[in-house]
Protein backbone atom coordinates (compact mmCIF):
# COMPACT_ATOMS: atom_id res chain seq x y z
CA UNK A 1 0.00 0.00 0.00
CA UNK A 2 1.23 3.47 -0.88
CA UNK A 3 0.54 6.38 1.41
CA UNK A 4 -1.68 8.94 -0.25
CA UNK A 5 -3.80 11.96 0.55
CA UNK A 6 -6.19 10.60 -2.07
CA UNK A 7 -7.23 7.69 0.11
CA UNK A 8 -10.47 8.22 1.98
CA UNK A 9 -11.46 11.46 0.24
CA UNK A 10 -15.11 11.69 -0.76
CA UNK A 11 -15.22 11.64 -4.55
CA UNK A 12 -18.01 13.55 -6.24
CA UNK A 13 -17.50 15.56 -9.40
CA UNK A 14 -15.94 14.59 -12.70
CA UNK A 15 -13.59 17.56 -12.39
CA UNK A 16 -12.35 16.39 -9.01
CA UNK A 17 -11.77 12.88 -10.31
CA UNK A 18 -9.93 14.16 -13.37
CA UNK A 19 -7.58 16.06 -11.07
CA UNK A 20 -6.95 12.92 -9.04
CA UNK A 21 -6.22 10.91 -12.19
CA UNK A 22 -3.79 13.59 -13.33
CA UNK A 23 -2.12 13.63 -9.90
CA UNK A 24 -1.76 9.84 -9.85
CA UNK A 25 -0.38 9.61 -13.39
CA UNK A 26 2.22 12.26 -12.55
CA UNK A 27 3.29 10.42 -9.38
CA UNK A 28 6.44 8.50 -10.30
CA UNK A 29 6.13 6.05 -7.40
CA UNK A 30 2.51 5.22 -8.20
CA UNK A 31 3.20 4.67 -11.89
CA UNK A 32 6.26 2.53 -11.12
CA UNK A 33 4.12 0.32 -8.88
CA UNK A 34 1.47 0.03 -11.58
CA UNK A 35 4.14 -0.89 -14.15
CA UNK A 36 5.53 -3.50 -11.75
CA UNK A 37 2.08 -5.06 -11.42
CA UNK A 38 1.70 -5.07 -15.21
CA UNK A 39 4.97 -6.95 -15.61
CA UNK A 40 3.84 -9.49 -13.00
CA UNK A 41 0.60 -10.05 -14.92
CA UNK A 42 2.45 -10.49 -18.21
CA UNK A 43 4.73 -13.04 -16.54
CA UNK A 44 1.63 -14.98 -15.45
CA UNK A 45 0.60 -15.34 -19.09
CA UNK A 46 3.40 -17.89 -19.41
CA UNK A 47 2.97 -19.46 -15.97
CA UNK A 48 2.19 -23.09 -15.28
CA UNK A 49 -1.36 -24.42 -15.35
CA UNK A 50 -1.25 -24.81 -11.57
CA UNK A 51 -0.27 -21.16 -11.10
CA UNK A 52 -3.00 -19.98 -13.45
CA UNK A 53 -5.57 -22.11 -11.66
CA UNK A 54 -4.38 -20.64 -8.35
CA UNK A 55 -5.11 -17.20 -9.78
CA UNK A 56 -8.58 -18.36 -10.80
CA UNK A 57 -9.07 -19.52 -7.21
CA UNK A 58 -7.95 -16.10 -5.95
CA UNK A 59 -10.52 -14.36 -8.16
CA UNK A 60 -13.21 -16.77 -6.95
CA UNK A 61 -12.35 -15.92 -3.35
CA UNK A 62 -12.42 -12.13 -3.79
CA UNK A 63 -16.09 -12.02 -4.79
CA UNK A 64 -17.82 -10.10 -1.95
CA UNK A 65 -14.54 -10.23 0.00
CA UNK A 66 -11.39 -8.12 0.10
CA UNK A 67 -8.39 -8.63 -2.14
CA UNK A 68 -6.28 -8.96 1.01
CA UNK A 69 -8.46 -11.83 2.22
CA UNK A 70 -8.24 -13.46 -1.20
CA UNK A 71 -4.44 -13.27 -1.12
CA UNK A 72 -4.25 -14.78 2.38
CA UNK A 73 -6.54 -17.66 1.44
CA UNK A 74 -4.78 -18.23 -1.87
CA UNK A 75 -1.49 -18.59 0.00
CA UNK A 76 -3.13 -21.00 2.47
CA UNK A 77 -4.52 -23.16 -0.34
CA UNK A 78 -1.14 -23.40 -2.08
CA UNK A 79 0.05 -25.69 0.71
CA UNK A 80 -2.68 -28.30 0.17
CA UNK A 81 -1.68 -31.76 -1.03
CA UNK A 82 -5.33 -32.70 -1.65
CA UNK A 83 -7.77 -30.37 -3.38
CA UNK A 84 -11.01 -31.93 -2.20
CA UNK A 85 -13.84 -29.87 -0.72
CA UNK A 86 -13.13 -30.85 2.91
CA UNK A 87 -9.45 -29.88 2.69
CA UNK A 88 -10.29 -26.61 0.98
CA UNK A 89 -12.94 -25.77 3.55
CA UNK A 90 -10.53 -26.41 6.43
CA UNK A 91 -7.91 -24.17 4.79
CA UNK A 92 -10.44 -21.38 4.29
CA UNK A 93 -11.56 -21.75 7.89
CA UNK A 94 -8.00 -21.06 9.03
CA UNK A 95 -8.19 -17.78 7.13
CA UNK A 96 -11.53 -16.98 8.78
CA UNK A 97 -13.03 -16.80 5.33
CA UNK A 98 -16.73 -15.96 5.45
CA UNK A 99 -17.96 -18.04 2.51
CA UNK A 100 -15.99 -21.20 3.20
CA UNK A 101 -18.87 -23.62 2.54
CA UNK A 102 -19.94 -22.30 -0.85
CA UNK A 103 -16.51 -21.37 -2.16
CA UNK A 104 -14.89 -24.66 -1.09
CA UNK A 105 -17.54 -26.43 -3.17
CA UNK A 106 -16.93 -24.15 -6.15
CA UNK A 107 -13.15 -24.52 -5.98
CA UNK A 108 -13.26 -28.30 -5.66
CA UNK A 109 -15.56 -28.57 -8.69
CA UNK A 110 -13.40 -26.14 -10.66
CA UNK A 111 -10.30 -28.15 -9.78
CA UNK A 112 -11.83 -31.03 -11.71
CA UNK A 113 -12.07 -28.72 -14.74
CA UNK A 114 -8.58 -27.27 -14.37
CA UNK A 115 -7.26 -28.93 -17.52
CA UNK A 116 -9.68 -26.89 -19.65
CA UNK A 117 -8.13 -23.59 -18.60
CA UNK A 118 -5.23 -23.28 -21.04
CA UNK A 119 -7.43 -24.09 -24.03
CA UNK A 120 -10.04 -21.56 -22.89
CA UNK A 121 -7.38 -18.86 -22.74
CA UNK A 122 -6.57 -19.36 -26.42
CA UNK A 123 -10.17 -18.64 -27.46
CA UNK A 124 -11.42 -15.23 -28.55
CA UNK A 125 -14.51 -15.57 -26.36
CA UNK A 126 -12.37 -16.64 -23.38
CA UNK A 127 -14.24 -14.49 -20.87
CA UNK A 128 -17.64 -15.99 -21.63
CA UNK A 129 -16.15 -19.48 -21.65
CA UNK A 130 -14.72 -18.89 -18.18
CA UNK A 131 -18.12 -17.74 -16.91
CA UNK A 132 -19.87 -20.73 -18.45
CA UNK A 133 -17.28 -23.31 -17.35
CA UNK A 134 -16.30 -22.43 -13.79
CA UNK A 135 -18.42 -22.18 -10.65
CA UNK A 136 -18.37 -18.84 -8.84
CA UNK A 137 -16.95 -17.03 -11.85
CA UNK A 138 -19.08 -14.20 -13.19
CA UNK A 139 -18.14 -11.42 -15.59
CA UNK A 140 -16.24 -9.47 -12.95
CA UNK A 141 -14.31 -12.48 -11.66
CA UNK A 142 -13.50 -13.64 -15.21
CA UNK A 143 -12.28 -10.15 -16.13
CA UNK A 144 -10.20 -9.99 -12.96
CA UNK A 145 -8.62 -13.37 -13.67
CA UNK A 146 -7.86 -12.49 -17.27
CA UNK A 147 -6.17 -9.23 -16.26
CA UNK A 148 -4.09 -11.07 -13.67
CA UNK A 149 -2.84 -13.53 -16.28
CA UNK A 150 -1.89 -10.88 -18.81
CA UNK A 151 -5.03 -9.99 -20.79
CA UNK A 152 -5.63 -6.28 -20.31
CA UNK A 153 -8.60 -5.60 -22.61
CA UNK A 154 -11.29 -6.35 -20.02
CA UNK A 155 -12.87 -4.10 -17.38
CA UNK A 156 -13.11 -5.30 -13.77
CA UNK A 157 -16.34 -3.67 -12.63
CA UNK A 158 -16.13 -4.17 -8.87
CA UNK A 159 -17.81 -1.87 -6.35
CA UNK A 160 -14.93 0.63 -6.40
CA UNK A 161 -15.00 0.98 -10.18
CA UNK A 162 -18.79 1.23 -10.21
CA UNK A 163 -18.67 3.99 -7.60
CA UNK A 164 -15.99 5.80 -9.57
CA UNK A 165 -18.03 5.61 -12.79
CA UNK A 166 -21.16 6.80 -10.97
CA UNK A 167 -19.28 9.90 -9.84
CA UNK A 168 -17.37 10.46 -13.07
CA UNK A 169 -20.41 10.30 -15.35
CA UNK A 170 -22.94 11.57 -12.78
CA UNK A 171 -25.22 8.60 -13.36
CA UNK A 172 -26.15 5.68 -11.10
CA UNK A 173 -24.17 2.58 -12.03
CA UNK A 174 -25.48 -0.81 -10.94
CA UNK A 175 -24.19 -4.03 -12.47
CA UNK A 176 -26.46 -7.02 -11.83
CA UNK A 177 -26.68 -8.85 -15.15
CA UNK A 178 -24.38 -9.66 -18.07
CA UNK A 179 -26.21 -7.01 -20.11
CA UNK A 180 -25.55 -4.43 -17.34
CA UNK A 181 -21.91 -5.44 -17.30
CA UNK A 182 -21.45 -5.05 -21.03
CA UNK A 183 -23.21 -1.65 -21.06
CA UNK A 184 -21.18 -0.31 -18.13
CA UNK A 185 -17.95 -1.71 -19.53
CA UNK A 186 -18.32 0.54 -22.56
CA UNK A 187 -18.09 3.55 -20.24
CA UNK A 188 -14.92 2.25 -18.61
CA UNK A 189 -13.36 1.35 -21.97
CA UNK A 190 -14.04 4.90 -23.14
CA UNK A 191 -12.41 6.30 -20.01
CA UNK A 192 -9.33 4.08 -20.37
CA UNK A 193 -8.99 5.10 -24.01
CA UNK A 194 -9.10 8.78 -23.07
CA UNK A 195 -6.05 8.25 -20.85
CA UNK A 196 -4.33 5.93 -23.35
CA UNK A 197 -4.28 3.05 -20.88
CA UNK A 198 -5.39 -0.54 -21.32
CA UNK A 199 -8.59 -1.20 -19.33
CA UNK A 200 -6.90 -3.68 -16.97
CA UNK A 201 -4.20 -1.13 -16.19
CA UNK A 202 -6.65 1.76 -15.90
CA UNK A 203 -8.32 -0.40 -13.27
CA UNK A 204 -5.17 -0.29 -11.14
CA UNK A 205 -5.06 3.49 -11.39
CA UNK A 206 -8.72 3.93 -10.45
CA UNK A 207 -8.36 1.38 -7.64
CA UNK A 208 -5.48 3.43 -6.26
CA UNK A 209 -7.56 6.60 -6.39
CA UNK A 210 -10.48 4.92 -4.65
CA UNK A 211 -8.59 2.87 -2.04
CA UNK A 212 -5.00 4.12 -1.81
CA UNK A 213 -3.80 0.60 -2.74
CA UNK A 214 -2.28 -1.07 -5.77
CA UNK A 215 -3.07 -4.77 -5.48
CA UNK A 216 -3.59 -7.53 -8.00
Amino acid sequence: MLGSTLHGISLQSKEELEKKIASATQDVIVMEQIHKRKMEFLHMKHASLDDKFSELVFCTLTANASAEMGIRCQDQLRSLSEFDQVSIKLALDKCRYRFKNTRSKYISINFGRKELLNDILTQEDRRYLLVDTYMGIGMKEASHFLRNVGYFQYSILDKHIQRFLSNFYSIPVSVKTRKDYEATEKKFLKLANEYNLEPGIMDLLVWYIMTGKILK
